[in-house]
């Protein structure tokens, strides 16, 4: 919570030494984020329309939000115009508008505005959310093992964790320069060890026929996914879904207009036509070794989350008693290819 209590005494001249005792709280109001007119210069702020009220705070460096920052952006509140903290109090209710645009409406006017003077702000950016919506809880296809939760407390994830990943039993992946890191992912974590680890991979056992085009009627099974094959593997897990000898992914048999064969899709070839694709059918014998796995099907959906801290700030001219916390967070959520 961003919590600010102190007490003001006005400097307004012809003033009898008044005090305002004054109180903001920005808990529940959205954190924006607007460039500014400089290079890497941003604005971050939130609006209280309630009392007509906001708090912003400016800076120049070099942060992106959909990037995961090694080390914090270190502010120093002190360092003049570039990088501040300002709360101002308004005539009339603002929108974004007054912070995004070049010019802020006429009609607007600043009735009260407190500057800080000293203070250190710290801006890091981390991943929250990943998912490959694939249909698959990441629960389930880790083995039952929480992915992203961390066992043992060590600041690794379970699915990377070479000392303790959850399942009870010691991990067996390879960590050579014993960093607690997995070098290679254990198979319960990475079906197809390709590095993806199961809950970010859309595909899986790396058949080229995505997850989500592999679960069955989950409904009408009772939730049982499909397994073509009887073999107790499911066929999202399973890089040869008819048992038939011949890999799914080799069952892609597309000719293309230049004569190579492969489109990346097994899920339309049918050689004898009997309704069912050559890679659920154990009577195809054709084959296509040239097959390779589809980038493209290393698509997720990742939340970043920016969060700004506050610490040591005093405004000007006044004694203020103010709850050091979080300033605000800001979530943004983009689809990226983890492999390309």
């Amino acid at each position: 919570m961003f919590f600010l209590i102190f007490s003001l005494v006005s400097i307004v001249s012809c003033d009898d030494g008044d005090i305002i005792v004054t109180s903001f709280e920005f808990d529940d109001v959205a954190l924006q984020v607007c460039s500014g007119a400089e290079e890497n210069e941003f604005v971050f702020f939130k609006i209280n329309p309630t009392n007509n009220e906001a708090i912003s705070f400016n800076f120049i460096g070099a942060y992106q939000e959909n990037v995961v920052s090694e080390m914090p952006i270190n502010i120093d509140l002190a360092t003049g115009e570039s990088n501040g903290l300002i709360y101002r109090k308004f005539n009339v209710t603002v929108t974004s508008d007054y912070y995004c645009a070049n010019i802020p409406s006429s009609s607007i006017r600043v009735t009260d505005e407190l500057i800080a003077t000293s203070g250190n702000a710290a801006i890091t950016t981390e991943i929250v959310a990943e998912d490959d919506q694939d249909g698959v809880d990441p629960i389930e296809e880790s083995g039952g093992i929480d992915p992203t939760a961390d066992i043992d407390g060590n600041g690794i994830p379970n699915y990377q964790d070479s000392k303790n990943n959850g399942s009870g039993t010691a991990p067996s992946c390879p960590d050579v320069n014993d960093d607690g890191i997995c070098d290679t992912l254990e198979k319960i974590f990475d079906a197809d060890g390709d590095g993806l680890p199961n809950f970010k991979d859309q595909d899986d056992d790396n058949d080229n026929v995505l997850t989500s085009a592999e679960l069955g009627n989950l409904t009408a099974n009772n939730n049982v996914f499909q397994d073509t094959d009887g073999d107790m593997i499911p066929d999202y897990l399973d890089d040869d879904d008819d048992a038939d000898g011949i890999p799914t992914i080799n069952e892609d048999l597309t000719v293309n207009a230049d004569g190579s064969i492969g489109n990346n899709n097994p899920r339309d070839d049918d050689s004898d036509e009997d309704g069912i694709d050559n890679y659920l059918d154990a009577d195809s014998t054709e084959r296509n070794d040239t097959a390779t796995p589809s980038l493209a099907n290393s698509t997720v959906r990742t939340t970043f989350r920016t969060i700004i801290r506050i610490t040591n700030m005093m405004f000007d001219g006044n004694e203020q008693n103010f709850e050091n916390d979080i300033f605000g967070t800001r979530d943004v959520e983009v689809t990226r290819n983890l492999l390309e």
